[in-house]
């Protein structure tokens, strides 16, 4: 004869098999669509690698061309290597995007999971509170007659115990889940701020690479494409070159004679690098190749066009300007306020500030470029005491205003 089993111990395994496969089949069918996410963006990292390849082969490229000297040929050919660089970029930006798709996506597909996690608790939950409810509501007599035995009565009483403590297990699991959901979505807003910032980088390096089309087509008008008229161009735009950073070069060392140590402040790590990526190319002081000045107010920092360039701290924009083919080309500088110091980022390509704007540290000002008196992509970043920093006409160039100043070597504060 088959034994009946008692009413509340069917009830307690009916929940718990419910749960069971509630919980499996959606955890499988997450699992197997982050799996597939997780390749995909593996796949990606593999595309960056090789485009930061298809780099090298470019630079190997212009490389080739060194020897010709100052021609209109290599002239052409660095202009087209940096509009390959920035196209590497932009792919390298669009690549990024892809990825931090894939990583929103996963993350929506962890945020549903523990979402049904919860839900499913919850119902769990919700069918045992009922029982134990609809139990509560019997007397303890009615259970003693229903039963047919005193060993019964001690099982139906252990069944009871332990829903109780399935109720305090599902209860620690609602905290569990719901403290792992809050951290998933706040994962997804920071990645949805990264695409925002990456979308916005791509559109800001389309521009400059719009930018460096339009600086080959112009120099092919200027010069009709013929070596000499290339050769006329650039003998007046050296010769300019060479008075403008000598007229900086004597300014310059008389103001840093002048400055007022004590009203500036001491220690590293008071700036921070306006590069994510580091590389030293020159330093403050005496230059390492033959240049038109005898002092290099700054360092350089070498990277690609349209490479992002930081504030180094919090302050006030107090100068945008362009310089052309002299001196700092495209420049920013900030004030830093009670600090007394302002920071110039020079040869930019894509200048993203007003004067007037306050910003934070780190914030994105503008991009790597080579413009202004620069042989190649990289960022001019100099240290100025604040009031000694001022604009000076140029006797070279008519029209042309130049921030000179007292320079403070930037590594006292990085």
């Amino acid at each position: 004869m088959i034994r009946i089993m008692p009413k509340i111990f069917i009830i307690l395994c009916a929940a718990l098999v419910l749960a069971a496969v509630v919980f499996v089949l959606p955890g499988q069918l997450y699992a197997s669509v982050i799996d597939d996410l997780k390749l995909q963006i593996e796949q990606r990292g593999k595309e960056i690698e090789a485009l930061e390849s298809q780099k090298a082969k470019y630079q190997q490229q212009l490389d080739a061309t060194k020897q010709e000297g100052n021609t209109f040929r290599r002239e052409v050919s660095r202009i087209e290597k940096e509009i390959l660089d920035l196209n590497v970029t932009i792919k390298k930006t669009q690549t990024k995007i892809n990825e931090t798709d894939l990583r929103i996506e996963e993350l929506k597909n962890q945020i549903g999971f523990k979402q049904d996690e919860i839900e499913n608790t919850k119902s769990r939950l919700g069918y045992i509170m009922r029982t134990l409810d609809a139990q509560d509501n019997g007397s303890f007599l009615s259970l003693v007659f229903s039963v047919r035995n005193f060993s019964e009565l001690f099982s139906q009483q252990e069944h009871l115990l332990s829903l109780q403590k399935e109720v305090h297990s599902g209860l620690a699991d609602l905290r569990v889940f719901k403290s792992e959901l809050e951290s998933f979505k706040r994962s997804q807003e920071t990645e949805k701020d990264k695409l925002d910032d990456l979308h916005d980088n791509l559109g800001n390096q389309r521009i400059i690479a719009g930018n460096q089309k339009n600086e080959k087509e112009t120099l092919v008008l200027q010069t009709k494409s013929k070596e000499k008229e290339y050769q006329r161009l650039i003998a007046d735009v050296n010769k300019k070159q060479g008075e403008t950073e000598k007229e900086i070069n004597v300014l310059e060392a008389k103001l840093r004679l002048a400055i007022d140590r004590s009203k500036l402040p001491v220690g590293t790590g008071i700036l921070r690098w306006p590069l994510d990526e580091v590389h030293i190319t020159q330093g403050y002081g005496k230059p390492n190749w033959k240049a038109a000045y005898d002092f290099h107010n700054g360092i350089d920092l070498g990277a690609p066009t349209g490479t992002i360039v930081r504030a180094s701290l919090a302050g006030k924009i107090t100068g945008v300007g362009n310089n052309g083919k002299y001196a700092y080309g495209k420049w920013i500088a900030i004030d830093h306020g009670d600090l007394n110091i302002t920071t110039l980022y020079g040869h930019l390509s894509l200048q993203k500030v007003k004067v007037g704007q306050t910003v934070a540290t780190g914030e994105v000002i503008g991009y790597v470029g080579s413009t202004g008196y620069s042989t190649g992509p990289h960022l001019h970043f100099s240290v100025f005491a604040t009031e000694s920093f001022t604009l000076l006409e140029s006797k070279a160039v008519k029209g042309l205003m130049i921030p000179v100043g007292g320079t403070i070597d930037p590594g006292e504060y990085l």
